[in-house]
């Protein structure tokens, strides 16, 4: 076997927990929600004049039968359906940046505090090696294993829903906008990797506190970059290190396309999502603070490998 596809191996084995037990019951916990709200409180299946002025809508199947047969309904209804099945399999991505962060925290702090390290530093394996999959592994792998599970909850809702549809005597196939449930998913591997990409110096920060924390190193991750921040406040009266900061952890994403579009419905939304991800990808490429912020990521994740060079 590879030696760096055992170290991923490894570490996702160690962090078991984080990467793969809690996705997967947050998965469980949207599917049981949506059973549950459909079948034992009646608002899915048995509309009961929910829509007054169609009182011939009396459940779900019929409720979809009559959007798909809309003026809008070719346009509208698999859009509509597609965000509904993000937003009812969306639990677990709450726990991400949570699994993110602490994993990356602990990852060189705690083979130092139980001693492991000793072990492992016998063993046949280059530290660059080793810090890297401890980056790559909460960074991209933990990341992919979440999408899965979200993957997997959105088709479990889409077969009970179908079946609901099915027996209502609804338009089965409604329920399967195959085009639209792929692109979203592929969708959220591009904007993820983009996300990613600009928030690596703030990641690589964290792995290299990591590195060299002896004590709380949840203090040492947070404090610095705040004491900074009220440096320059106090000194200068300026605020340029909170607006990088802010720009890497997300706000590079109000710095393109246009505020004022209108939208109409789902479908409006899921076009300009597709629309400014490539507008957002091309902003990147052409962004030196982008680039500059790889090359800092770069320096950090350098330093924690030196540091667990000289670990004892």
């Amino acid at each position: 076997m590879n030696t760096f596809t055992a170290l991923i191996k490894r570490e996702l084995l160690d962090g078991k927990n984080g990467y793969i037990r809690v996705p997967a019951i947050l998965g469980a916990l949207s599917v049981f929600l949506v059973i549950v709200s459909t079948i034992g409180f009646g608002a899915t299946i048995e509309f009961d004049g929910v829509f007054d002025s169609h009182p011939e809508i009396r459940n779900f199947g019929e409720a979809i039968d009559m959007a798909a047969n809309s003026d809008k309904g070719e346009h509208e209804l698999p859009a509509a359906i597609t965000l509904s099945y993000w937003v009812m399999g969306g639990i677990s991505w709450v726990a991400l940046p949570f699994v993110v962060f602490f994993s990356l925290l602990s990852a060189l702090y705690e083979e130092r505090r139980d001693r492991s390290i000793l072990f492992w530093k016998s063993m046949p394996v280059a530290d660059w090696q080793e810090v890297l999959a401890k980056l790559i592994t909460p960074v991209v792998v933990a990341p992919l294993v979440f999408l899965g599970v979200a993957v997997a909850a959105q088709i479990v809702i889409a077969l009970f829903l179908s079946l609901v549809v099915l027996f209502q005597g609804g338009p089965v196939l409604e329920m399967w906008p195959l085009g639209l449930m792929f692109g979203t998913w592929s969708l959220f591997i591009v904007h993820y990797i983009m996300s990613t990409l600009w928030a690596l110096p703030l990641l690589a920060w964290v792995l290299f506190v990591s590195s060299y924390a002896s004590r709380l190193p949840f203090m040492w991750a947070v404090l610095p970059p705040a004491v900074v921040a009220a440096v320059e406040a106090i000194l200068f009266e300026t605020t340029n290190f909170l607006e990088w900061f802010g720009t890497h952890m997300g706000g590079w994403q109000v710095r393109y396309g246009n505020p004022h579009v209108d939208i109409d419905g789902p479908s409006d939304f899921l076009n300009l999502v597709f629309g400014e991800t490539w507008e957002a990808l091309s902003y990147t490429l052409a962004n030196g603070q982008f680039w500059l912020g790889l090359v800092i990521a770069g320096g950090f994740v350098y330093g924690a490998i030196e540091m667990r060079k000289r670990a004892i």
